[in-house]
């Protein structure tokens, strides 16, 4: 039986290989997906309560625009963290077990190393609430909002595609 975690993770992974490939040096490429763009953008949602996983999605956002630029396309990408995986956003990581210290430390780096590309990382003020993270707590590299649907709604209207990541 598929379950709609197992669909997300293989979808994810093939992602990840494809967008290696390309990275690598393997020949693929996005080119009828591309055709006539020169730039593009997109709204990632990521709604995941496991570090790790949260880290390697951040990794693939990194790779989606490594791969777009090499393919000619210049990316405009945002970043919205909304529930629980807003936890992992926070300068004390009050709250944070031992065992996922390091990989919630992997999701901060991932999110400085965008922060270079011009990846800009907001997080849900609904869900910080939620988690009792007070917004001047969340780590320098990531913007507080309001609400992530909000912001996931208003970057639609401005043209931006959502890449739901659950």
């Amino acid at each position: 039986m598929v379950t709609t975690r197992n669909y997300v993770l293989t979808s994810l992974l093939c992602l990840a290989w494809l967008l290696g490939g390309v990275a690598h040096g393997a020949g693929l490429k996005d080119t009828d997906a591309l055709r006539g763009l020169s730039s593009a953008k997109g709204v990632f949602m990521i709604d995941i309560n496991d570090p790790s996983r949260v880290a390697h999605v951040l990794h693939v956002v990194e790779k989606t625009d490594t791969g777009m630029r090499k393919q000619g396309v210049t990316p405009h990408i945002i970043v919205v963290v909304i529930g629980p995986a807003v936890a992992f956003l926070t300068k004390d990581r009050r709250g944070i077990s031992y065992m996922q210290e390091r990989a919630v430390s992997q999701v901060q780096k991932e999110i400085h190393k965008l922060k270079t590309m011009g990846v800009r990382t907001e997080a849900c003020g609904v869900a910080l609430k939620g988690m009792d993270v007070d917004p001047k707590d969340v780590i320098d590299d990531v913007h507080p909002v309001g609400n992530g649907f909000i912001s996931a709604i208003g970057y639609q209207a401005q043209g931006y595609e959502l890449v739901p990541v659950y």
